[in-house]
């Protein structure tokens, strides 16, 4: 099997071509098989017959790459409401948005910020707590994801 990067990058690239973009790529132990999640979006956002049509591009693409060698669980699915944010085009498309960051390592004795995600470039984003706003390195995020509030 190639790496995780390798088989995302490869995917990603694939689905590219039809408009869909892979959010993320979680791959978990499911038994004596390793389980593939592949969260997916396209503008616009996706909907279920979009899942069912990346799910086979997704397969048809490892497949056609021989990218996982033996049996392999392939689930696709949309990246929900607290979808992650991994790449600087995700904190930019979600300006405006409230967010939750953990970073890497402590800063003024903490390492989770909520906030609404206040500006973003290609090397940091900014996220706003409504008090302070902080700049933070996509580097130093360890994991980043929407945090909607939920009225009912």
């Amino acid at each position: 099997m190639r790496d995780i990067k390798a088989i995302e990058s490869v995917v990603a690239d694939g689905l590219a071509n039809q408009g869909y973009e892979v959010v993320d790529l979680i791959v978990q132990n499911q038994g004596s098989k390793k389980l593939f999640q592949f969260f997916v979006d396209k503008e616009g956002g996706i909907n279920l017959d979009d899942v069912e049509k990346a799910s086979r591009l997704i397969d048809s693409i490892i497949e056609m790459e021989n990218l996982i060698e033996g049996a392999y669980i392939l689930e696709a699915s949309s990246p929900g409401i607290k979808r992650v944010l991994k790449k600087p085009e995700h904190f930019k498309k979600f300006i405006g948005q409230r967010a939750k960051i953990t970073l890497k390592q402590m800063i003024e004795n903490r390492a989770n910020f909520t906030g609404l995600i206040a500006g973003a470039n290609e090397t940091e984003m900014t996220l706003d707590d409504g008090t302070t706003q902080f700049k933070f390195k996509y580097e130093d995020i360890k994991k980043a994801n929407l945090d909607p509030v939920l009225e009912f």
